[in-house]
Protein backbone atom coordinates (compact mmCIF):
# COMPACT_ATOMS: atom_id res chain seq x y z
CA UNK A 1 0.00 0.00 0.00
CA UNK A 2 1.46 3.24 -0.82
CA UNK A 3 2.88 5.01 2.48
CA UNK A 4 0.80 8.56 2.82
CA UNK A 5 2.83 10.79 5.62
CA UNK A 6 0.15 12.64 7.78
CA UNK A 7 0.43 14.53 10.85
CA UNK A 8 -1.84 12.91 13.68
CA UNK A 9 -2.50 15.66 16.28
CA UNK A 10 -2.97 14.12 19.66
CA UNK A 11 -4.26 16.30 22.46
CA UNK A 12 -1.44 15.88 25.98
CA UNK A 13 -3.85 13.50 27.66
CA UNK A 14 -4.62 11.17 24.15
CA UNK A 15 -0.60 10.90 24.08
CA UNK A 16 -0.68 9.91 27.95
CA UNK A 17 -3.16 7.25 27.50
CA UNK A 18 -1.60 6.14 24.39
CA UNK A 19 1.85 5.71 25.81
CA UNK A 20 0.16 3.73 29.13
CA UNK A 21 -1.74 1.50 27.11
CA UNK A 22 1.05 0.43 24.99
CA UNK A 23 3.97 0.32 27.26
CA UNK A 24 1.26 -1.73 29.00
CA UNK A 25 0.67 -4.06 26.01
CA UNK A 26 4.72 -4.60 25.44
CA UNK A 27 5.17 -5.70 28.91
CA UNK A 28 2.49 -7.93 28.49
CA UNK A 29 3.38 -9.57 25.56
CA UNK A 30 7.20 -9.75 25.65
CA UNK A 31 6.53 -11.09 29.04
CA UNK A 32 4.35 -14.27 27.89
CA UNK A 33 5.99 -14.58 24.75
CA UNK A 34 9.52 -15.07 26.79
CA UNK A 35 7.19 -17.15 29.23
CA UNK A 36 6.38 -19.69 26.58
CA UNK A 37 9.64 -19.88 25.36
CA UNK A 38 11.46 -20.36 28.70
CA UNK A 39 8.14 -23.24 29.38
CA UNK A 40 9.02 -25.00 26.03
CA UNK A 41 12.61 -24.91 26.21
CA UNK A 42 12.31 -26.54 30.18
CA UNK A 43 9.53 -28.79 29.48
CA UNK A 44 9.40 -29.78 25.47
CA UNK A 45 10.91 -32.94 24.46
CA UNK A 46 13.27 -32.27 22.17
CA UNK A 47 13.88 -36.20 21.47
CA UNK A 48 11.36 -35.08 18.27
CA UNK A 49 12.85 -32.77 16.80
CA UNK A 50 9.91 -31.54 14.68
CA UNK A 51 7.51 -31.37 17.54
CA UNK A 52 9.75 -29.43 19.29
CA UNK A 53 9.92 -27.34 15.83
CA UNK A 54 6.37 -27.02 15.32
CA UNK A 55 5.92 -25.76 19.33
CA UNK A 56 8.45 -23.20 19.02
CA UNK A 57 6.76 -21.98 15.33
CA UNK A 58 3.82 -21.72 17.07
CA UNK A 59 4.97 -19.43 19.89
CA UNK A 60 6.95 -17.68 17.18
CA UNK A 61 3.98 -16.76 14.91
CA UNK A 62 2.14 -16.02 18.00
CA UNK A 63 4.54 -13.23 18.85
CA UNK A 64 4.76 -11.84 15.60
CA UNK A 65 1.73 -11.70 14.35
CA UNK A 66 0.71 -9.45 18.15
CA UNK A 67 3.38 -7.24 17.72
CA UNK A 68 2.76 -6.30 14.71
CA UNK A 69 -1.23 -5.89 15.27
CA UNK A 70 -0.14 -3.83 18.06
CA UNK A 71 3.05 -2.11 17.33
CA UNK A 72 2.79 -1.33 12.97
CA UNK A 73 -1.30 -1.08 12.28
CA UNK A 74 -2.55 1.65 11.60
CA UNK A 75 -6.29 1.79 10.76
CA UNK A 76 -6.60 3.12 6.95
CA UNK A 77 -9.66 4.93 7.56
CA UNK A 78 -8.36 7.06 10.25
CA UNK A 79 -5.44 7.90 8.49
CA UNK A 80 -7.96 8.26 5.36
CA UNK A 81 -9.95 10.70 7.92
CA UNK A 82 -7.51 12.94 9.03
CA UNK A 83 -6.18 13.73 5.40
CA UNK A 84 -9.22 14.38 4.10
CA UNK A 85 -9.69 16.93 7.05
CA UNK A 86 -6.30 18.60 6.04
CA UNK A 87 -7.11 18.50 2.08
CA UNK A 88 -10.37 20.33 3.77
CA UNK A 89 -8.39 23.21 5.23
CA UNK A 90 -6.66 23.70 1.90
CA UNK A 91 -9.66 23.88 0.34
CA UNK A 92 -9.62 20.27 -1.34
CA UNK A 93 -13.73 19.05 -1.90
CA UNK A 94 -13.29 15.14 -1.15
CA UNK A 95 -14.18 12.64 -3.91
CA UNK A 96 -18.21 11.40 -3.63
CA UNK A 97 -18.20 8.21 -6.00
CA UNK A 98 -21.02 6.43 -6.41
CA UNK A 99 -21.30 2.98 -3.68
CA UNK A 100 -23.25 0.32 -4.24
CA UNK A 101 -24.41 -1.59 -1.23
CA UNK A 102 -25.86 -5.04 -1.68
CA UNK A 103 -27.08 -7.53 0.35
CA UNK A 104 -28.61 -11.19 -0.66
CA UNK A 105 -31.72 -12.67 1.50
CA UNK A 106 -33.18 -15.99 2.11
CA UNK A 107 -36.06 -16.31 4.78
CA UNK A 108 -35.17 -13.58 6.75
CA UNK A 109 -38.26 -12.25 7.79
CA UNK A 110 -37.23 -11.22 11.38
CA UNK A 111 -34.35 -9.65 11.02
CA UNK A 112 -33.72 -8.34 7.67
CA UNK A 113 -35.71 -5.34 8.14
CA UNK A 114 -32.64 -4.18 10.75
CA UNK A 115 -30.02 -4.78 7.95
CA UNK A 116 -31.98 -2.73 5.26
CA UNK A 117 -32.52 0.05 7.85
CA UNK A 118 -28.89 0.49 8.59
CA UNK A 119 -28.22 0.66 4.77
CA UNK A 120 -30.59 3.19 4.19
CA UNK A 121 -29.68 5.42 7.37
CA UNK A 122 -25.64 5.22 6.22
CA UNK A 123 -24.31 8.97 6.69
CA UNK A 124 -23.31 8.79 2.75
CA UNK A 125 -25.63 10.09 0.55
CA UNK A 126 -24.12 8.87 -2.88
CA UNK A 127 -25.29 5.44 -3.22
CA UNK A 128 -27.44 2.72 -4.37
CA UNK A 129 -28.77 -0.24 -2.57
CA UNK A 130 -29.34 -3.66 -4.29
CA UNK A 131 -31.44 -6.10 -1.76
CA UNK A 132 -31.31 -9.97 -3.64
CA UNK A 133 -34.35 -12.22 -2.54
CA UNK A 134 -32.49 -15.48 -3.07
CA UNK A 135 -36.75 -17.21 -3.55
CA UNK A 136 -37.41 -16.51 0.11
CA UNK A 137 -39.91 -19.44 1.39
CA UNK A 138 -41.73 -17.05 3.99
CA UNK A 139 -42.79 -13.79 3.90
CA UNK A 140 -39.12 -12.08 3.41
CA UNK A 141 -40.55 -10.80 -0.58
CA UNK A 142 -43.45 -8.93 1.02
CA UNK A 143 -40.97 -7.00 3.53
CA UNK A 144 -38.57 -6.55 0.80
CA UNK A 145 -41.31 -5.24 -1.73
CA UNK A 146 -42.26 -2.42 0.85
CA UNK A 147 -38.51 -0.99 0.45
CA UNK A 148 -39.42 -0.41 -3.40
CA UNK A 149 -40.45 3.08 -3.26
CA UNK A 150 -37.35 4.14 -0.86
CA UNK A 151 -34.98 6.48 -2.79
CA UNK A 152 -31.98 4.53 -4.73
CA UNK A 153 -33.29 1.07 -3.34
CA UNK A 154 -33.80 -1.41 -5.64
CA UNK A 155 -35.37 -5.24 -4.88
CA UNK A 156 -34.84 -8.18 -7.08
CA UNK A 157 -36.66 -11.62 -7.02
CA UNK A 158 -34.96 -14.11 -7.77
CA UNK A 159 -35.42 -18.51 -8.09
CA UNK A 160 -33.07 -19.55 -5.18
CA UNK A 161 -29.41 -20.24 -6.66
CA UNK A 162 -27.15 -19.54 -3.69
CA UNK A 163 -25.83 -16.57 -1.94
CA UNK A 164 -23.19 -15.97 -4.49
CA UNK A 165 -25.37 -16.06 -8.12
CA UNK A 166 -27.49 -13.37 -5.87
CA UNK A 167 -24.30 -11.28 -5.46
CA UNK A 168 -23.32 -12.07 -8.78
CA UNK A 169 -26.72 -10.48 -10.06
CA UNK A 170 -26.83 -7.57 -7.69
CA UNK A 171 -23.32 -6.60 -9.18
CA UNK A 172 -24.67 -7.31 -12.54
CA UNK A 173 -27.29 -4.23 -11.72
CA UNK A 174 -25.29 -1.83 -9.85
CA UNK A 175 -23.45 1.45 -11.11
CA UNK A 176 -21.36 2.25 -8.20
CA UNK A 177 -17.20 1.97 -8.38
CA UNK A 178 -17.34 0.95 -5.37
CA UNK A 179 -19.03 -2.37 -3.61
CA UNK A 180 -19.91 -2.96 -0.04
CA UNK A 181 -21.32 -6.27 1.19
CA UNK A 182 -23.32 -7.28 4.32
CA UNK A 183 -25.04 -9.84 5.47
CA UNK A 184 -28.45 -10.13 5.76
CA UNK A 185 -28.58 -10.83 9.51
CA UNK A 186 -26.14 -7.62 9.91
CA UNK A 187 -26.09 -3.97 10.85
CA UNK A 188 -24.03 -1.38 9.61
CA UNK A 189 -22.77 1.38 11.72
CA UNK A 190 -24.00 4.67 10.52
CA UNK A 191 -20.74 5.93 9.27
CA UNK A 192 -19.13 2.67 7.82
CA UNK A 193 -19.69 3.16 4.06
CA UNK A 194 -18.36 6.87 4.65
CA UNK A 195 -15.15 5.60 6.33
CA UNK A 196 -14.73 2.70 3.88
CA UNK A 197 -14.81 5.63 0.80
CA UNK A 198 -12.06 7.72 2.69
CA UNK A 199 -9.95 4.57 2.38
CA UNK A 200 -10.02 3.86 -1.13
CA UNK A 201 -10.10 7.56 -2.10
CA UNK A 202 -6.57 7.83 -0.01
CA UNK A 203 -5.30 4.80 -0.99
CA UNK A 204 -5.46 4.16 -5.17
CA UNK A 205 -3.68 0.68 -4.86
CA UNK A 206 -6.20 -1.13 -2.44
CA UNK A 207 -8.67 -2.67 -4.05
CA UNK A 208 -10.61 -4.48 -0.91
CA UNK A 209 -11.29 -3.40 2.66
CA UNK A 210 -12.56 -5.48 5.67
CA UNK A 211 -14.47 -4.06 8.50
CA UNK A 212 -14.14 -5.01 11.51
CA UNK A 213 -17.38 -6.60 13.17
CA UNK A 214 -18.98 -7.91 16.53
CA UNK A 215 -21.97 -9.98 17.61
CA UNK A 216 -24.98 -8.41 18.08
CA UNK A 217 -26.19 -11.26 20.86
CA UNK A 218 -23.10 -11.09 22.14
CA UNK A 219 -24.25 -11.11 25.76
CA UNK A 220 -27.23 -14.06 25.41
CA UNK A 221 -24.76 -16.72 26.27
CA UNK A 222 -21.46 -18.12 27.66
CA UNK A 223 -20.90 -19.23 23.75
CA UNK A 224 -22.00 -15.98 22.52
CA UNK A 225 -19.90 -13.95 25.25
CA UNK A 226 -16.89 -16.26 24.07
CA UNK A 227 -17.24 -16.02 20.29
CA UNK A 228 -17.69 -12.31 20.78
CA UNK A 229 -14.20 -12.64 22.22
CA UNK A 230 -12.56 -14.70 19.90
CA UNK A 231 -13.74 -12.31 16.98
CA UNK A 232 -12.40 -9.33 18.56
CA UNK A 233 -9.05 -11.16 18.29
CA UNK A 234 -9.86 -12.84 14.76
CA UNK A 235 -9.96 -9.11 13.44
CA UNK A 236 -8.54 -6.69 15.87
CA UNK A 237 -5.16 -8.57 15.81
CA UNK A 238 -4.90 -11.47 12.58
CA UNK A 239 -6.59 -9.17 9.88
CA UNK A 240 -4.23 -6.30 11.08
CA UNK A 241 -1.45 -8.04 11.10
CA UNK A 242 -2.11 -9.70 7.39
CA UNK A 243 -3.03 -5.43 6.67
CA UNK A 244 -0.10 -4.06 7.17
CA UNK A 245 0.96 -6.19 4.06
CA UNK A 246 -1.98 -5.25 2.24
CA UNK A 247 -2.69 -9.01 2.02
CA UNK A 248 -6.04 -9.63 4.56
CA UNK A 249 -6.80 -13.22 3.04
CA UNK A 250 -10.60 -12.77 3.88
CA UNK A 251 -12.99 -9.59 3.32
CA UNK A 252 -15.46 -11.20 5.90
CA UNK A 253 -19.38 -11.09 5.00
CA UNK A 254 -20.64 -8.74 7.31
CA UNK A 255 -19.10 -5.59 5.65
CA UNK A 256 -16.76 -6.32 2.72
CA UNK A 257 -15.57 -3.59 0.11
CA UNK A 258 -14.43 -3.64 -3.13
CA UNK A 259 -13.50 -1.59 -5.88
CA UNK A 260 -15.34 -2.21 -8.86
CA UNK A 261 -12.26 -2.85 -11.53
CA UNK A 262 -10.61 -5.11 -9.12
CA UNK A 263 -13.34 -7.62 -9.19
CA UNK A 264 -16.42 -6.96 -11.62
CA UNK A 265 -14.37 -9.38 -14.57
CA UNK A 266 -14.58 -12.10 -11.98
CA UNK A 267 -17.89 -12.63 -11.40
CA UNK A 268 -18.55 -15.41 -13.56
CA UNK A 269 -15.89 -17.44 -12.13
CA UNK A 270 -16.88 -16.59 -8.27
CA UNK A 271 -20.46 -17.74 -8.99
CA UNK A 272 -18.96 -20.97 -10.81
CA UNK A 273 -16.40 -22.00 -8.75
CA UNK A 274 -15.82 -25.19 -8.78
CA UNK A 275 -13.98 -28.23 -6.16
CA UNK A 276 -13.57 -31.60 -6.83
CA UNK A 277 -16.14 -31.90 -9.63
CA UNK A 278 -18.80 -29.50 -8.30
CA UNK A 279 -20.01 -26.60 -7.74
CA UNK A 280 -18.57 -24.70 -4.36
CA UNK A 281 -21.63 -22.84 -2.95
CA UNK A 282 -19.53 -22.08 0.47
CA UNK A 283 -16.68 -19.79 0.81
CA UNK A 284 -17.88 -16.95 -0.81
CA UNK A 285 -15.62 -14.36 1.46
CA UNK A 286 -12.70 -16.26 1.37
CA UNK A 287 -12.60 -16.88 -2.32
CA UNK A 288 -14.22 -13.61 -3.47
CA UNK A 289 -10.93 -11.91 -1.56
CA UNK A 290 -8.92 -14.43 -3.29
CA UNK A 291 -9.88 -13.16 -7.44
CA UNK A 292 -8.86 -10.28 -6.03
CA UNK A 293 -5.76 -10.99 -4.33
CA UNK A 294 -4.42 -13.74 -7.34
CA UNK A 295 -5.95 -10.69 -9.98
CA UNK A 296 -2.56 -10.09 -11.10
CA UNK A 297 -1.52 -13.94 -11.47
CA UNK A 298 -5.08 -15.22 -12.38
CA UNK A 299 -6.51 -12.84 -13.85
CA UNK A 300 -5.86 -13.59 -17.62
CA UNK A 301 -6.40 -17.00 -17.48
CA UNK A 302 -9.80 -16.49 -15.82
CA UNK A 303 -10.73 -14.03 -18.30
CA UNK A 304 -9.98 -15.99 -21.01
CA UNK A 305 -11.92 -19.18 -19.58
CA UNK A 306 -14.95 -16.71 -19.12
CA UNK A 307 -14.60 -14.70 -21.77
CA UNK A 308 -18.09 -14.91 -23.34
CA UNK A 309 -19.42 -13.79 -20.26
CA UNK A 310 -21.34 -10.59 -20.14
CA UNK A 311 -18.55 -9.02 -16.90
CA UNK A 312 -15.52 -10.15 -19.09
CA UNK A 313 -16.40 -8.44 -22.41
CA UNK A 314 -18.36 -5.42 -22.02
CA UNK A 315 -15.17 -3.78 -20.16
CA UNK A 316 -11.57 -5.64 -19.40
CA UNK A 317 -10.18 -4.20 -16.60
CA UNK A 318 -6.60 -4.77 -16.44
CA UNK A 319 -4.99 -6.66 -13.90
CA UNK A 320 -3.38 -5.16 -10.94
CA UNK A 321 -1.37 -6.30 -8.04
CA UNK A 322 -3.82 -4.71 -5.46
CA UNK A 323 -4.07 -4.68 -1.60
CA UNK A 324 -6.32 -5.75 0.57
CA UNK A 325 -6.70 -4.11 4.08
CA UNK A 326 -8.55 -4.41 7.29
CA UNK A 327 -9.91 -0.69 8.42
CA UNK A 328 -10.92 -1.21 12.09
CA UNK A 329 -13.07 1.78 12.68
CA UNK A 330 -15.72 0.79 9.84
CA UNK A 331 -18.29 -1.29 12.22
CA UNK A 332 -21.06 -3.93 11.91
CA UNK A 333 -22.60 -6.39 14.04
CA UNK A 334 -23.86 -9.66 13.08
CA UNK A 335 -25.14 -12.93 14.34
CA UNK A 336 -23.63 -15.49 15.28
CA UNK A 337 -25.06 -18.90 16.99
CA UNK A 338 -25.97 -19.36 20.64
CA UNK A 339 -26.06 -23.36 20.60
CA UNK A 340 -23.36 -26.21 19.89
CA UNK A 341 -25.76 -28.02 17.26
CA UNK A 342 -25.52 -24.36 15.23
CA UNK A 343 -21.93 -23.51 16.01
CA UNK A 344 -20.66 -27.27 15.13
CA UNK A 345 -22.45 -26.36 11.50
CA UNK A 346 -20.76 -22.92 11.19
CA UNK A 347 -17.57 -24.34 11.70
CA UNK A 348 -17.92 -27.39 9.80
CA UNK A 349 -18.79 -24.65 7.16
CA UNK A 350 -15.92 -22.71 7.83
CA UNK A 351 -13.35 -25.51 7.65
CA UNK A 352 -14.99 -26.68 4.31
CA UNK A 353 -13.79 -22.82 2.89
CA UNK A 354 -10.50 -23.61 4.68
CA UNK A 355 -10.21 -26.85 2.75
CA UNK A 356 -11.00 -25.34 -0.62
CA UNK A 357 -8.70 -21.97 -0.68
CA UNK A 358 -5.82 -24.28 0.65
CA UNK A 359 -5.66 -25.02 -3.10
CA UNK A 360 -7.28 -21.56 -4.33
CA UNK A 361 -5.46 -19.01 -2.32
CA UNK A 362 -2.78 -20.92 -1.58
CA UNK A 363 -1.52 -21.50 -5.15
CA UNK A 364 -0.55 -17.76 -5.84
CA UNK A 365 -0.66 -16.36 -2.10
CA UNK A 366 3.50 -16.85 -2.08
CA UNK A 367 3.88 -13.80 -4.11
CA UNK A 368 2.64 -11.58 -1.25
CA UNK A 369 5.20 -10.45 0.96
CA UNK A 370 7.36 -12.57 3.19
CA UNK A 371 6.66 -12.36 6.50
CA UNK A 372 2.60 -12.55 5.88
CA UNK A 373 3.41 -15.59 3.16
CA UNK A 374 5.20 -17.11 5.73
CA UNK A 375 2.42 -17.00 8.13
CA UNK A 376 -0.14 -18.03 5.94
CA UNK A 377 1.83 -21.00 5.08
CA UNK A 378 1.87 -22.28 8.77
CA UNK A 379 -1.16 -21.40 9.70
CA UNK A 380 -2.36 -23.91 6.99
CA UNK A 381 0.39 -26.55 8.89
CA UNK A 382 -1.11 -25.93 12.37
CA UNK A 383 -4.43 -26.26 11.65
CA UNK A 384 -3.97 -29.31 9.91
CA UNK A 385 -1.94 -30.89 12.26
CA UNK A 386 -2.97 -29.15 15.69
CA UNK A 387 -5.58 -31.97 16.05
CA UNK A 388 -2.71 -34.85 16.17
CA UNK A 389 -0.73 -32.67 18.38
CA UNK A 390 -3.76 -31.95 20.89
CA UNK A 391 -4.26 -36.20 20.71
CA UNK A 392 -0.75 -36.81 21.13
CA UNK A 393 -0.60 -34.64 24.62
CA UNK A 394 -3.96 -35.89 25.97
CA UNK A 395 -3.96 -39.37 25.01
CA UNK A 396 -0.93 -40.65 23.71
CA UNK A 397 1.19 -39.23 26.27
CA UNK A 398 -0.48 -39.96 29.24
CA UNK A 399 -1.15 -43.51 28.00
CA UNK A 400 2.98 -43.90 27.85
CA UNK A 401 3.97 -42.71 31.64
CA UNK A 402 3.41 -38.74 31.01
CA UNK A 403 0.92 -37.77 33.41
CA UNK A 404 2.18 -34.19 33.01
CA UNK A 405 1.43 -34.07 29.42
CA UNK A 406 -2.37 -33.31 29.79
CA UNK A 407 -2.13 -30.42 32.39
CA UNK A 408 0.89 -28.84 31.03
CA UNK A 409 -0.76 -28.23 27.31
CA UNK A 410 -4.18 -27.33 29.10
CA UNK A 411 -2.42 -24.88 30.93
CA UNK A 412 -0.50 -23.66 27.99
CA UNK A 413 -4.36 -23.04 26.09
CA UNK A 414 -5.59 -21.24 28.46
CA UNK A 415 -2.48 -19.44 28.51
CA UNK A 416 -2.98 -18.13 25.09
CA UNK A 417 -6.62 -17.32 26.07
CA UNK A 418 -5.69 -15.30 28.08
CA UNK A 419 -2.77 -13.59 25.86
CA UNK A 420 -5.84 -13.00 23.79
CA UNK A 421 -8.22 -11.90 26.32
CA UNK A 422 -5.78 -9.22 27.42
CA UNK A 423 -5.60 -7.95 23.99
CA UNK A 424 -9.62 -7.74 23.93
CA UNK A 425 -9.38 -5.97 27.30
CA UNK A 426 -7.06 -3.18 25.86
CA UNK A 427 -9.58 -2.75 22.87
CA UNK A 428 -12.59 -2.83 24.91
CA UNK A 429 -11.69 -1.37 28.65
CA UNK A 430 -15.21 -1.07 29.49
CA UNK A 431 -15.99 -4.53 29.08
CA UNK A 432 -15.61 -7.65 30.51
CA UNK A 433 -16.04 -10.13 27.71
CA UNK A 434 -12.34 -10.34 27.70
CA UNK A 435 -12.56 -13.31 30.34
CA UNK A 436 -14.55 -16.05 28.39
CA UNK A 437 -11.37 -16.15 25.73
CA UNK A 438 -9.62 -18.71 27.75
CA UNK A 439 -12.54 -20.97 27.17
CA UNK A 440 -13.17 -20.10 23.44
CA UNK A 441 -9.51 -21.54 23.65
CA UNK A 442 -10.26 -24.76 25.24
CA UNK A 443 -13.32 -25.03 23.15
CA UNK A 444 -11.54 -24.42 20.03
CA UNK A 445 -8.44 -26.70 20.35
CA UNK A 446 -10.39 -29.93 22.02
CA UNK A 447 -13.57 -29.76 19.82
CA UNK A 448 -13.77 -27.10 16.96
CA UNK A 449 -10.41 -28.18 15.44
CA UNK A 450 -11.60 -31.73 15.05
CA UNK A 451 -14.07 -30.72 12.89
CA UNK A 452 -11.32 -30.81 10.44
CA UNK A 453 -12.09 -34.15 9.46
CA UNK A 454 -15.78 -33.95 9.33
CA UNK A 455 -15.38 -31.37 6.95
CA UNK A 456 -12.76 -33.57 4.61
CA UNK A 457 -15.28 -36.42 4.64
CA UNK A 458 -18.26 -34.12 3.96
CA UNK A 459 -16.32 -31.81 1.54
CA UNK A 460 -18.93 -32.66 -1.42
CA UNK A 461 -22.08 -31.96 0.52
CA UNK A 462 -23.03 -28.44 0.04
CA UNK A 463 -25.73 -28.06 2.69
CA UNK A 464 -26.49 -24.60 3.92
CA UNK A 465 -27.30 -24.25 7.62
CA UNK A 466 -28.35 -21.00 9.22
CA UNK A 467 -29.84 -22.67 12.69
Amino acid sequence: MKSVKISKKYTIGEKSKLKRKYTLMTVFIFSSIFLVFISKSIFANTDNILLYIYGVLVTFVLFLTLYYAFFKYQDPAILAEIKEREDLEKGIEPKRPLVTLMVAVYNEESIVEQCIASLILQDYDNKEIIIVDDGSTDNTPKILDQYTNEKNVKVIHQVNAGKKRALGQAMRESNGSIFIFTDSDSILAKDAVSRIVKVFNLYPDVGGVSGHFRLKNSKKNILTKAQDSWVEGQFSIRKAFESCFGAVTCVSGPLAAFRRESIYNFIPAWEKDSFLGQEFRFSTDRTLTGFLLGNKYIGPKLKKKFADEYCVKSINYPEKDWKVVYAKSAKSWTVLPDNMKSLTRQHIRWKKSFLRNIFFTGSFYYHKPIIPVFVYYLHILFVLVGPFITFRHLIYMPLNGNIWSPFCYLFGIMFVGFIFGFAYKIENENCHLWMYRPFMSLLSTLYLSFLIFISVFTIKKMVWHRD
